[in-house]
């Protein structure tokens, strides 16, 4: 659930922003507007950055949604990335390439916002600029000269290249195809960077492909107050912006308006942030101060040709809606905890297992997610973005008494409910409740680690990990030891039974199955169209509860399948909203 990412290369590090070529401006007709707007001045192009004189321009779209008012803007000259980052450079730069479609050419994703901070910083130091971001604070320094992501407005500005329709060629849907990949002309995934059409500026994949982060923090009604010159967003708030629509995106969420939150450290280590990646930026008037002092070898990005999918097209998925089976609701037992956007954010709510008796437990500002039950039913953990940043939470059953435990998310209890493992940072950690003292479990060298699961004899936890080439289960010890559970599909998001001889996990291509510890009787349970995830066994190991939606974008909704039952005996909880994670107790209302 969202608490969730997104390279042709050269040399290493990309001296992109100091290098671009010094050809005069030339003027060409105003785009996106049939011809008749303004005319707008070419950028200076060079093979690896862009440079934009700025100037102004009407940001939003007043045909669009409600946090898209329009407004004009103006924004001084920057340079910006003519593709988004590669898989191939941001693996060179961070030795790690987080992609679930691996392809050396195909943007990179599954990358949160701090990990874009993080390569623009990298990028930075190895060109010998001066970073933009402070990792402690998270804070840009747009004076400095060194890379960034772009602010709200100059990706827009950028993406516009001039026009003033919905798209950077106009109104007319059917061109989009020329310029972008999206949904379903996409075939269900992202595509080597450079085979669209670009825009009038020079800028390939500004519509699809990946959503790209932006700098800014978002804010529903920012717009309405935003200031006109260089605006930078509002000054706090939960989540980041991402911009220009993905793969797997209608064409309307590819609209040059267009504007997604999410939080800056999502993390959803099996399905989260798959289309979220990122184009740089740098600050032209700091880097015309720093052309003498340019690298003697500048990266340079030649424009890709095009390319066959590293793997077939999965199935589009059919509509997840299915008839109810043959279970009898009204015998089942115990309380099922989730989360639901039904009351407008997203909070963690209860039901009878059921799905009768709903009740909304978190109802303030932030988001919340990850609800677990404790092993005696009283408290519930669980995990709540604090500007924009995750924290694990806890509260009672009723929903009284919430309090801060420590920074991190996807916490789960103990067998002695005494202390909790949770992730922070791609790690998961363990934390004595009572004495407060925190430990890493997971290897230092491990990246991309989440779910994580307790044992019931306490002696390990699973957790998923992406640190080898494809997301796996691995048990880690109390000793330290730790080992993978052999799956035989890439998979994430463990849970225990009862007795800790058997698993629950989801597979990359979004069903539940069950297996041994060892690994052993790997059985698929869930089937049909759509998606399976977030699988918890019933009190009495009868049953599942699990979360289905036709496709990640939802609206997710949690149901209930026999476990020994023929394919058809499960049925659905819930109906209004989009509802995820559910977790199981025996404890009775």
């Amino acid at each position: 659930m969202k608490i969730g990412w997104l390279l042709l290369i050269l040399v290493l590090g990309a001296g992109a922003g100091l290098y671009f070529a010094r050809s005069s401006s030339s003027t060409v007709p105003g785009n996106g507007d049939g011809g008749t707007g303004a005319p707008t001045t070419a950028p200076q192009i060079s093979d690896a950055m862009v440079r934009l004189d700025g100037g102004e321009f009407s940001m939003g779209d007043a045909s669009g949604r409600e946090d898209e008012t329009p407004h004009v803007v103006s924004v001084g000259p920057f340079l910006i990335d003519r593709f988004l980052v590669t898989q191939e450079l941001f693996e060179s730069v961070m030795g790690v390439n987080p992609s679930k479609r691996k392809g050396k050419k195909n943007p990179v994703e599954q990358v949160r916002w701090n990990d874009a901070v993080r390569f623009c910083n990298k990028c930075s130091q190895h060109d010998g600029l001066t970073p933009s971001y402070d990792l402690k604070t998270w804070t840009c320094d747009f004076k400095a000269n060194g890379y960034r992501l772009p602010t709200e407005a100059e990706w827009e500005f950028a993406c516009r290249a001039g026009g003033k329709g919905k798209f950077c060629f106009g109104d007319d849907v059917e061109q989009l195809a020329q310029y972008a990949w999206f949904n379903p002309a996409s075939r269900g995934m992202p595509h080597p960077v450079g085979e669209k059409k670009p825009n009038a500026f020079g800028l390939f994949d500004m519509h699809g492909n990946i959503w790209q982060w932006c700098n800014d923090t978002y804010g529903a009604t920012y717009y309405k107050e935003s200031p006109r010159t260089d605006p930078l967003g509002p000054a706090k708030g939960d989540k980041k912006v991402l911009r220009g629509g993905a793969w797997d995106s209608s064409p309307e969420k590819c609209r040059s308006a267009y504007r997604l939150s999410e939080s800056p450290m999502f993390a959803d280590a099996c399905f989260g942030a798959d289309s979220y990646g990122f184009r740089r930026v740098r600050s032209a008037n700091a880097a015309a101060g720093a052309v003498a002092s340019a690298p003697s070898s500048p990266t340079v990005i030649e424009t890709p040709s095009a390319a066959k999918p590293d793997s077939a097209p999965p199935k589009a998925a059919a509509n997840a809606t299915q008839p109810a089976g043959k279970i009898d609701l009204s015998k089942l037992k115990g309380t099922i905890v989730f989360v639901s956007d039904r009351g407008g954010a997203l909070d963690i709510w209860k039901m009878s297992a059921n799905g009768k008796n709903p009740v909304q437990l978190t109802k303030d500002a932030f988001a919340d997610a990850d609800p677990r039950f404790s092993h005696d039913g009283k408290r519930i953990l669980y995990t709540s973005l604090r500007d924009g940043f995750p924290e694990i939470w806890m509260m009672n059953r009723d929903g009284s008494s919430p309090h801060r435990v420590t920074k991190g998310s996807q916490g789960d209890w103990s067998p002695d409910d005494g202390s909790i493992v949770f992730i922070r940072e791609n790690q998961a950690f363990v934390r004595d409740l009572n004495a407060g003292a925190e430990h890493r479990a997971t290897p230092e060298s491990w990246e991309r680690c989440g779910v994580p699961a307790w044992s019931p004899d306490g002696k390990h936890f699973a957790v998923a990990s992406r640190h080898l080439e494809s997301i796996g289960i691995f048990l880690i010890g109390t000793d330290g030891k730790n080992e993978q559970i052999k799956t035989e599909e890439a998979s994430c998001t463990p849970r225990w039974s009862k007795d800790g001889s058997r698993l629950l996990c989801q597979t990359v291509k979004g069903h539940i199955h069950q297996l041994k510890a060892d690994g052993k009787d790997w059985e698929q349970i869930t089937f049909g169209p759509g998606l399976q995830h977030d699988a918890v066994y019933s009190p009495d190991e009868k049953f599942i509860a699990y979360c289905r939606a036709h496709d990640t974008d939802g609206p997710w909704q949690i149901y209930v399948q026999k476990i020994d039952g023929d394919e058809d005996e499960f049925a659905p909880l819930t109906s209004e909203g989009s509802n995820r994670l559910p977790d199981w107790n025996a404890v009775e209302e």
